[in-house]
């Protein structure tokens, strides 16, 4: 994980904002575009002096409400049916199931980043298609939620420090390049009677602040783009 991250975090710094999608169907039909948003899985984080990127729980519960509430605005104007699950942290953590499928979508979401994206690391098996799947064990949303499909974000933001912005300018004196903060992360679309990923975009870039309502609205354009219609 902290090897894909590291890669993201080199992709932002390089192209100053990335956005790429992959897709199984550019559209839905209309009688399925019934979509759960299950609850972002954000964390955001400062970037001390020494390059280390500190949790910030204030922060997290902020950007957690903006998100979905940004989410939601958007998948109105996509001509989709949002089932309001009106999901939060306090409710997921009594769902133990739905937490895992949280950390299985990270884990699949991972393994799509260094195998789909990078060129020399994709499988042969796949013969170029986009074939990813987080299982069968997805129907237990469809039951829950009564959707078609389910729409999974990841999001990981960091901000630097007055400490960290010091030594960005102290080693710029010596021709030396040192990162800041960086907001990457990736969005599916996952069909909830196969399991499949029908949908995914990743994010990388080296602005952006989810602490602001505004901010948020934007970064959520780019985690949507290209959404199937």
């Amino acid at each position: 994980m902290r090897y894909i991250l590291g890669a993201l975090m080199s992709v932002a710094l390089l192209s100053g904002c990335v956005t790429t999608s992959f897709y199984t169907s550019k559209k839905l039909a209309p009688e399925t575009k019934h979509i759960a948003l299950v609850s972002p899985d954000v964390e955001l984080s400062i970037l001390n002096a020494g390059g280390m990127n500190e949790p910030q729980a204030e922060w997290t519960k902020l950007a957690e409400e903006h998100l979905s509430n940004s989410i939601r605005k958007k998948l109105k104007t996509l001509n989709v049916t949002l089932v309001d699950n009106q999901t939060t942290r306090e409710l997921q953590a009594g769902d133990s199931q739905e937490v895992q499928l949280i950390k299985l979508h990270q884990a699949v979401g991972s393994t799509i980043l260094e195998h789909q994206y990078n060129q020399p690391f994709r499988l042969p098996s796949k013969k170029g298609k986009f074939e990813w799947t987080l299982g069968k064990d997805v129907r237990y949303l469809k039951e829950k939620y009564g959707a078609d499909y389910a729409l999974f974000i990841y999001v990981r933001d960091s901000y630097t420090s007055p400490g960290r912005a010091t030594a960005i300018v102290v080693a710029a004196l010596f021709g030396v390049g040192i990162q800041g903060g960086v907001q990457i992360g990736f969005a599916s679309l996952v069909d909830l009677n196969s399991g499949d990923i029908v949908w995914f975009n990743r994010l990388a870039r080296t602005s952006g602040d989810l602490r602001t309502e505004k901010s948020s609205r934007e970064t959520v354009s780019l985690l949507l783009n290209n959404f199937p219609q």
